[in-house]
Order: C-alpha cells, then sequence, then structure tokens
C-alpha cells in the first residue's frame, strides 16, 4: 500500500512538472500574450516547441552576449500539452481508484461465500446443534446484510469511476498529440539565446476596489489586474507585466472614401469606409527591468509591471495582482435625475493622476468600509478628470410629481402644459448637497414648439434641453423644486 502511495506521489510531481513551462518574461496584452525564453545553445543549435496558439509572424530570435543568428526555422509538430499530462495524471488516479473498489467488492463477496462454506449453505449437512444453528443464522443474517450493502455501495462507486475513466479517455485523446510549432534556431556559438513570440487564448482586464471616506473627502483606487490564459500549459514567469494595447485588434489606420449624397445610383462598390485589417501583427520585443513595478509608456502602449515569479495557469481560470493604489482628493456630490430614478446616488469627482490611464473596468465600491455596489469606471487619461459612483444615498429623499393641463389654441393647435414639481428632504443631520437634474424636450419638427414656462429656482435648460439645481439641505429640511414647460402642435405626450 505505501509503494502504491509513493507511486501516485511520484506521478503527481512529474505530471505538475510536466504542465509548467518557465518563461523569462510576459507581457499580458487585453487580447494576447508575448512570451519571452531564453535557453543555451548546444552544439550551436536550440530547438523550443511553442504551443499551437502561437502567432508565427510575431516571432523574434536575439542572441545574448554577442555572437549572430544563423538560421530560423518553424515547422508544424505533434506536441503532448501539458493539458493533456494533466488529465493523463487525472486518469491513472481514477484507474488506481477503480482498481481498488474492484478489488475491494471481490474481497466482500469472497467473505459471504466463506460464510456460508463454514455453515453448511451449500448442501452440506449442518455441523450444528438446532440451537447453534438458530443463533449461527442470526449471526450470518447481521453480518452477510452489512456485506451486501457494503458490496451494493462498491458497485456504486465502481460505476462512477468507470464513467470518470472513460470521460477522461476521451478527453485525452482529443488533446494527446495536437498541433504545435517546434522552432529550430542555429547559431556560431553556445551563447544564450532569447526567443520570443506571441500567443492567442491569454488577455487581462483591470479590475478596480474603489474606497471613499466623504467626511475626509478622499479616494482610494486600487488597480488589479485579472489575467487568464488557456494554452492548456501552466506559466512559470520571471517577469510579468501587463499592457494596455489591443495588438490582435490591427494596426492599419483607416482612410475615408468620397461620401456621395442626392439620388440613388447603380452600386459601384464605391463610398465605403475602409476598415482596418485584423490580422495578428509583429510585436517589437519588450525590454527588461531590474526594477519593481512600474509604468512603462512607449509611443503605442502603456507597460506595467504586474509581478515577479509567479504562476499563470494554462485552464483560463483568473489570477489577480495588484498594480497600484492611488489616494486622490476628490468632491463628492449627491445626483438625482428622478424622471429616471427617484433615488439619491453619492458620486466622487477628482482629477486622475497617475503614469497609468484608467483604462475601461468594473469596480467595486466602499463608502466608509461598507460595500455598496458594483460599477463601471469610463476610461481616462492622466490629468483627466474621473468621475466615480458610490451607491445610492438613503438619507436623501426625492419624490416627483407632474401634472398636465391640455387645451386648443385660437389657431386650433393643441397645447399641452406639463408641471413637475420634486420634493427633496434631507434627513440626515448633517447637511447634505444635491444636484438635481430634469429636462424639456427638443423639437426637431418646426410645427412643433416648446417652451420653458418656469423654473424655481431660476434655471436654465442647455442644447440638451436639461436643467440643473444645485441644492445645500440643511439637516432635517426640505426642498421643493418646480418646472414647468408647454407643447404646442401635438397631441399630449
Amino acid at each position: 500500500m505505501r509503494r502504491s502511495f509513493l507511486a501516485v506521489l511520484l506521478v503527481l510531481v512529474l505530471s505538475s512538472a510536466a504542465q509548467a513551462e518557465a518563461f523569462k518574461r510576459v507581457v499580458l496584452y487585453q487580447d494576447r500574450a508575448f512570451l519571452t525564453v531564453e535557453r543555451l545553445a548546444a552544439n550551436r543549435k536550440l530547438v523550443v516547441d511553442a504551443p499551437p496558439e502561437m502567432v508565427r509572424e510575431s516571432l523574434t530570435v536575439v542572441p545574448l552576449q554577442g555572437g549572430s543568428i544563423r538560421s530560423i526555422g518553424v515547422e508544424p509538430k505533434r506536441i503532448m500539452s501539458g493539458r493533456a499530462a494533466g488529465i493523463k495524471a487525472d486518469l491513472d488516479r481514477n484507474r488506481t481508484a477503480l482498481e481498488g473498489k474492484k478489488r475491494l467488492k471481490a474481497t466482500a463477496e469472497r467473505e459471504i461465500e466463506l460464510i456460508f462454506d463454514v455453515a453448511g449453505g451449500r448442501e452440506k449437512e449442518p455441523p450444528f446443534s438446532k440451537t447453534r444453528l438458530t443463533e449461527a443464522l442470526s449471526f450470518i443474517d447481521a453480518k452477510v446484510g452489512g456485506l451486501n450493502e457494503k458490496v451494493v455501495s462498491l458497485d456504486r462507486e465502481i460505476e462512477v469511476l468507470s464513467l470518470r475513466v472513460k470521460d477522461l479517455e476521451a478527453e485525452l485523446a482529443e488533446v494527446s498529440g495536437r498541433r504545435g510549432f517546434e522552432i529550430t534556431i542555429e547559431t556560431d556559438s553556445e551563447r544564450p539565446v532569447e526567443v520570443s513570440y506571441a500567443v492567442m487564448n491569454a488577455s487581462w482586464s483591470p479590475e478596480y476596489t474603489v474606497r471613499a471616506d466623504p467626511a475626509a473627502g478622499g479616494l482610494a483606487i486600487e488597480t488589479k489586474a485579472l489575467m487568464r490564459q488557456a494554452t492548456g500549459t501552466d506559466w512559470e514567469i520571471g517577469q510579468l507585466a501587463v499592457a494596455t494595447g489591443r495588438p490582435g485588434f490591427g494596426i492599419g489606420a483607416p482612410e475615408l472614401s468620397p461620401w456621395e449624397i442626392g439620388l440613388s445610383r447603380a452600386y459601384r462598390g464605391e463610398g465605403a469606409l475602409q476598415k482596418a485589417a485584423l490580422a495578428a501583427a509583429p510585436m517589437a520585443q519588450a525590454e527588461d527591468s531590474s526594477e519593481g513595478p512600474e509604468v512603462r509608456a512607449t509611443a503605442v502602449s502603456y507597460i506595467v509591471g504586474a509581478a515577479r515569479s509567479v504562476t499563470l495557469p494554462g485552464d483560463g481560470k483568473p489570477r489577480t495582482a495588484v498594480l497600484q493604489n492611488r489616494q486622490v482628493r476628490a468632491v463628492l456630490e449627491r445626483v438625482s435625475a428622478p424622471k429616471i430614478d427617484s433615488a439619491v446616488f453619492l458620486r466622487a469627482s477628482a482629477p486622475w493622476d497617475s503614469d497609468l490611464p484608467l483604462m475601461p473596468g468594473s469596480y467595486t465600491a466602499f463608502v466608509e468600509g461598507e460595500f455598496t455596489g458594483r460599477g463601471f469606471l469610463k476610461g481616462a487619461q492622466p490629468g483627466e478628470k474621473i468621475s466615480v459612483d458610490l451607491g445610492r444615498d438613503e438619507g436623501v429623499t426625492v419624490e416627483r410629481r407632474e401634472k398636465a393641463f391640455h387645451e386648443r389654441t385660437l389657431t386650433g393647435k393643441d397645447r399641452t402644459t406639463y408641471t413637475g414639481t420634486m420634493t427633496v428632504k434631507n434627513t440626515r443631520k448633517t447637511p447634505a448637497r444635491l444636484t438635481l437634474k430634469d429636462q424639456i424636450p427638443l423639437s426637431r419638427d418646426e410645427a412643433v414648439r416648446v417652451d420653458l414656462v418656469e423654473t424655481s429656482p431660476k434655471a436654465v435648460p442647455d442644447k440638451d434641453g436639461i436643467l440643473s439645481w444645485d441644492l445645500d439641505l440643511k439637516p432635517g429640511a426640505e426642498a421643493k423644486v418646480v418646472l414647468s414647460f408647454s407643447v404646442t402642435g401635438m397631441p399630449p405626450l
């Protein structure tokens, strides 16, 4: 038994080692990854296996410590993936467990046979007196009953393990020997060589945690990288970085063709916008850095140090790394648009003072240490203003009531006057500032006229017809806002 355990342990160790591949550096983009390995040439030759996800046009080979590259060859090859090695290890474990259950079942069945043999249950004269035979039969009933239950339970376990073994055999057959690439490099020396290439099925996305302290006017934003790769092989990474670019989206700038309007003519294939090609683009080799996590701005993207000595699993499960923590002074305000939602929301505004742009991504919000919900941050460049919604403020309430009065003008046109009254109340024991928003419609028809009748307090609509009121509410105070407008030339809205 001890030998079997040691054998299984050895299989686990070897399989885990087989699933991992060491990389000197990995740069994760938002739609793929750029991998770099460093190897020593032997007999002036170096062979590197690459996964089928490799983008062939991205291959870069750089000799280190001098020397030169004589030739580079890339050929298709059948390779055993790390995922296949993991499935094989799982299959071996399940096969071992299945054989063990079968042996236990056979032992239990043999015990039942021996009990009946001893009791003379196979057409033999009973060796006991009637009294002893009655006692023996009671014992047999209890013992055999338990053994039968054990056999039934083992049958169920054997059935489950048998199905699991068949599933794993089918999965192993599917992924074993999948296509990959063999990179053959000939050099003029035995010096080390860096081999870099891009792969698909790898990406990262930003994830934020926002912590607000309204009393102090502070906002803490933690930026994390949610990273994943699904090549089937675990990556043991010496230096991991993330970048803001999307190489897979192409690099060609669009060009405009003449835009013709007027009477329709036969289609000639002209006047369409030219789209950028989506072919994979070669990627420049990233420079190494011995410093801690930092932001390096290139001419096309930002590269951020994420982690060192990290394992990124190849099964697509995400792993998170913290990129930076920013403390900013923020202006916190309350906003409400009761025409859409009567709730009042807390919002923070602040300049984004960071070398790294704020990329669009989801965030988790906490106010004074309490969880308030999930949101989505819009992107911002360094120095731009950001706006972060922090959740509903239950301490300030808004109620909106609307009335409509319909009439006909002297010229016989329909005219409807709409009056909206919004009642705001601060139930808190502290002052509250609220920006209240409403709107009037915009007419795109000369026959339809919109007139602003009344606003209280006074407010002027912007070009989009939006009106805003900034209200300062004392503890327990109540305020009313009135908006009235008329629409002439059409039936009631």
